[in-house]
């Protein structure tokens, strides 16, 4: 029974995960469709529009074309500022990363930390870039 109940949950996740590859798109009648997302970085926004985009055609045997695209920062602080702040985080997570692998003792204590505390920097960030690309699948 519990092998059962297990192999009917793990068919849902798959299913409910399957569905979640194009969930920013915005289908149209007209053949016009749209992908509306944020992001924390310019090129995570593209990418992960081009990936949605892709998915969605995909599944009707067809490829996306790009119509057009549009990125926008909307963060609360200037953008010059948020790169920075996006990048110091960034380094402050690899070299903690490097030291708590690395490191022997209480090195290695600093390093998680160091880890920790950058990427929860980077992630209270928030994602300041807002993306709407049109696309067509033919």
């Amino acid at each position: 029974m519990n092998a059962a109940k297990t192999l009917i949950s793990l068919s849902l996740a798959t299913l409910l995960t399957a569905c979640a590859h194009h969930n920013n798109v915005r289908p149209s009648d007209s053949g016009e469709h749209y992908v509306k997302l944020t992001a924390q970085t310019k090129s995570e926004a593209g990418n992960e529009a081009l990936k949605q985009s892709k998915h969605f055609c995909d599944e009707q045997d067809k490829k996306a074309y790009v119509l057009n695209e549009n990125i926008t920062y909307v963060g609360s602080m200037p953008e010059e500022a948020y790169l920075q702040n996006l990048n110091i985080a960034s380094a402050v997570e690899t070299a903690g990363t490097v030291l708590w692998v690395l490191g022997e003792n209480a090195v290695d204590d600093v390093g998680a930390a160091m880890s920790i505390g950058g990427g929860i920097a980077e992630d209270s960030m928030g994602q300041p870039y807002e993306l709407v690309m049109s696309f067509t699948c033919r």
